[in-house]
């Protein structure tokens, strides 16, 4: 067995009471990863909690598991000897859920992000399409079951990641993951419809703004769109920026969401020409060659020009 393997099945062995968390402002790949493997290790006889730094994806709450579901706070994160940290490059990631760790508390780092900065006790970072086809090497390498349920957390993670198998990250390796998950029972159109296609009608509204926003810039190579906090009010709409590489030409879209006064989270997308993993690192973020995110202060149209100087750099 890979040593790395080795490791993880003594830390699950060795350990009692496990927190499992992710990201800020989650997503269906993180908590689905997250809920694959609270259900592995309380099938094991372990207690698994789920303590998230932010109200959960809501494209997760058909899944198994999901009332178990916690904000950090309402736990008390004293009485945890293990965490499991998934899909994040960085410990800052887990937001206010870093400062309230215990003191000495043993860390898998399980994330696909490029660039990890290997923070755990244990770190399993590898460059492929998202978290939960990692967990679901992980799983199988350690020889445990796989039911059903698990098999729906770790298909509504893969497809959310890939964007449904479109996105660059997207490997021969996650196909092979997806279908041995297919075989286990999984609803292929039931997964598809709860992540894609379940929208509130103010989200779809929320959409409609973003798109109405949009201007080209840098000879029409890069898409800009913007929600104001009263658009964001229908809640925190990622895969929006999507929209902006629609557009024939466009190769970087940019989507600017106001949290607060001149507060702005900021996701990036783009095709083949730019890293944007490195744009969003100038600004202190990062995520990948195609999607990343960060977050700056200011005037809208302060931050636009900010951004659009640094990728112009690329595509000059």
């Amino acid at each position: 067995m890979d040593l790395k393997l080795q490791a993880v099945r003594a830390f699950i062995e060795q350990g009692n009471d496990f927190l499992l968390t992710t990201h800020v402002n989650s997503d269906a790949d993180g908590l689905g990863a997250c809920m694959a493997l609270a259900r592995l290790l309380r099938g094991l006889g372990k207690r698994a909690d789920i303590g998230l730094p932010e109200p959960p994806a809501e494209q997760c709450y058909f899944l198994a598991g999901w009332p178990d579901v916690r904000h950090y706070a309402d736990l008390d994160l004293s009485g945890y000897g293990s965490a499991i940290i998934v899909d994040c490059p960085s410990l800052d990631r887990i937001g206010p859920v870093r400062e309230n760790l215990p003191s000495g508390i043993r860390i898998l780092n399980i994330d696909h992000h490029h660039g990890n900065d290997n923070f755990g006790e244990i770190n399993l970072a590898e460059d492929i399409s998202s978290t939960c086809e990692l967990v679901y090497h992980l799983v199988a390498g350690l020889g445990y079951k796989i039911d059903a349920a698990m098999a729906t957390q770790l298909y509504t993670g893969i497809i959310f990641d890939t964007g449904s198998f479109r996105f660059s990250l997207t490997k021969p390796s996650t196909f092979v993951v997806a279908g041995a998950l297919v075989q286990l029972d999984v609803r292929l159109d039931d997964i598809a419809n709860h992540v894609f296609g379940n929208k509130s009608f103010d989200s779809v509204k929320q959409l409609g703004l973003a798109i109405d926003s949009m201007q080209l810039h840098l000879a029409d190579r890069v898409a800009v769109l913007l929600l104001d906090r009263e658009g964001m009010q229908a809640g925190d709409p990622d895969e929006v920026v999507n929209y902006g590489l629609m557009v024939r030409g466009v190769e970087v879209a940019v989507l600017l969401k106001e949290q607060e006064p001149r507060r702005y989270r900021v996701s990036l997308r783009s095709r083949d020409t730019v890293d944007v993993s490195e744009v969003a690192g100038l600004f202190g973020g990062g995520g990948h060659s195609r999607a990343s995110g960060l977050r700056l202060e200011g005037e809208a149209s302060e931050i636009t020009e900010t951004i659009l100087a640094e990728i112009g750099r690329y595509l000059a």
